[in-house]
């Protein structure tokens, strides 16, 4: 069982800068939407599109959080969130040259799959692998379709 712990920082998730034309689109499709859903009668629907529209906007602005992320004997911390091995069923350490991440299963209906971000090349992804091995199930997994969606639109 090993003792020590492994401790990385690592970004949100990968930020993508946007051009002032980005900003035009998503505002001109929010605002057609949101005219459309008037013309037919559902202005509830409209004020979401809005609403999400804007949304949009002001997380494109938002750069991604540094996280500090800790792999112990107790579970995993990402800044001051712990997840206990306890809430967590099997793992899936991914390692390509670009876009390394972490994906574990949890027993949380809400949070069925949790992906941590790496750097493979300031930690060793078989460390990882080995030191999840004594506490966890190794099982593949993917990523939910919603995160590679939002990676697609640079979020």
């Amino acid at each position: 069982m090993p003792s020590k712990k492994i401790t990385w920082r690592a970004m949100e998730h990968g930020h993508k800068e946007k051009s002032s034309d980005w900003f035009w689109i998503v505002g001109i499709v929010a605002i057609a939407g949101t005219v459309l859903a008037v013309y037919f009668g559902n202005l509830l629907f409209g004020i979401l599109i809005l609403l999400a529209g804007f949304t949009a906007i002001l997380q494109g602005h938002t750069r991604p959080a540094i996280l500090t992320i800790e792999i112990t004997r107790k579970g995993i911390r990402v800044n001051d969130t712990i997840y206990p091995y306890s809430n967590l069923q099997s793992f899936w350490v991914i390692d390509e040259e670009i876009n390394d991440r972490i994906l574990l299963r949890s027993s949380k209906a809400l949070m069925p799959i949790i992906v941590l971000p790496f750097d493979s090349t300031q930690t060793d992804p078989d460390e990882i692998r080995d030191y999840l091995l004594d506490y966890l199930d190794e099982e593949e997994l993917d990523e939910p379709f919603f995160q590679k969606i939002m990676e697609i639109f640079g979020f």
